[in-house]
């Protein structure tokens, strides 16, 4: 008899939680990875980046982002136009992060951000 109150304790248990988790909000994949990203770069003691800094380059984040998003979405521009025009802004956008950033802390931004898409091209090999 105790056992078959202890069972029906765990399975309600596991129901409840399961229900609980179905609705939870969930963040949308564009946000998630965005905020990912953005800890990770900017908050790294590597680069010994103050405060100011740090602010200026998340509010050129934010708008870059906005920037991507709005290109991506208009349809009145082909692919191959679109691919243009976000290569012009990259160039744009690291031209505008290296005069926030001293001379050592680009180069370190420049190779971790080379080191980490390396590490990205390694895993989406071993994927396939």
């Amino acid at each position: 008899m105790k056992k078959t109150i202890l069972i029906a304790a765990i399975v309600s248990l596991f129901s409840v939680s399961a229900a609980v988790a179905q609705d939870a909000p969930k963040k949308e994949k564009s946000e998630r990875s965005m905020n990912n990203r953005r800890g990770a770069m900017w908050d790294d003691p590597d680069l010994k980046l103050t405060k100011d800094q740090k602010d200026k380059l998340k509010a050129q984040d934010e708008e870059n982002w906005k920037q991507m998003k709005a290109l991506r979405d208009d349809s009145a521009l082909s692919d191959d136009q679109k691919k243009d025009k976000m290569k012009e802004m990259r160039t744009k956008q690291k031209e505008a992060r290296e005069k926030i950033l001293t001379k050592e802390q680009a180069e370190k931004l420049n190779a971790k951000m080379k080191e980490r898409m390396e590490r990205g091209r390694n895993r989406q090999a071993q994927q396939q």
